[in-house]
């Protein structure tokens, strides 16, 4: 009876690979004189939702369209990958992250839109428009949100390339969404 070098267990003479592990088996080793240790598993991160690891390379491959900034790229993994709970993860904080940049954006706006008419700017000699200095100091602290949005779109793309499934900060927090994307999927999985 030989033993496998990376788990310890027996494996049946004329086998080549540990059933148990999987290791190929070199010649027929002996008992080996300290016995390996099973290999643990990786303990799961605080903060990462529970995971079983089955994630297919399609799922690996689409997960990510859920992060894309500027458009609603996660209706792609929501609908070529309905039945993964990997993707659907993703498709939620995905769908979250792209609501909540939209009404960023549409706030910002609005918001620069009243600063412009509160203190308008003026019209230079040769015909351009300059905004008032408080119109410009709003615009570069507004476009550091946006800047936030871009970087959780980021962690979210290298999230589920590395088949992680963690929560964005603050994104998470918003829960309606998701539960819409729930319907969604109960809708086109019937």
């Amino acid at each position: 009876m030989a033993f496998c070098r990376n788990c310890g267990n027996q494996v049946p003479d004329g086998a080549e690979f540990c059933a148990n592990c999987g290791t190929p088996v070199e010649n027929a080793q002996q008992a080996p004189q300290q016995p390996v240790q099973p290999v643990q598993p990786v303990q799961q991160q605080a903060g990462a939702a529970n995971f079983d690891g089955s994630v297919t390379g399609a799922d690996k491959g689409l997960a990510w369209l859920s992060y894309v900034p500027w458009a609603p790229a996660f209706l792609v993994p929501l609908f070529v990958r309905k039945e993964s709970e990997y993707c659907k993860f993703h498709v939620k904080q995905g769908a979250t992250l792209w609501a909540v940049g939209v009404v960023y954006q549409i706030v910002k706006a609005i918001l620069l839109v009243i600063i412009n008419l509160i203190l308008p700017g003026h019209y230079t000699w040769y015909g351009y428009y300059v905004h008032s200095v408080a119109y410009n100091v709003f615009d570069i602290a507004l476009w550091a949100g946006s800047v936030f949005f871009f970087v959780l779109a980021i962690i979210g793309i290298v999230n589920a390339v590395q088949c992680k499934k963690y929560e964005l900060p603050l994104i998470s927090k918003i829960p309606w969404i998701g539960m819409l994307i729930d319907k969604i999927y109960a809708a086109i999985n019937k």
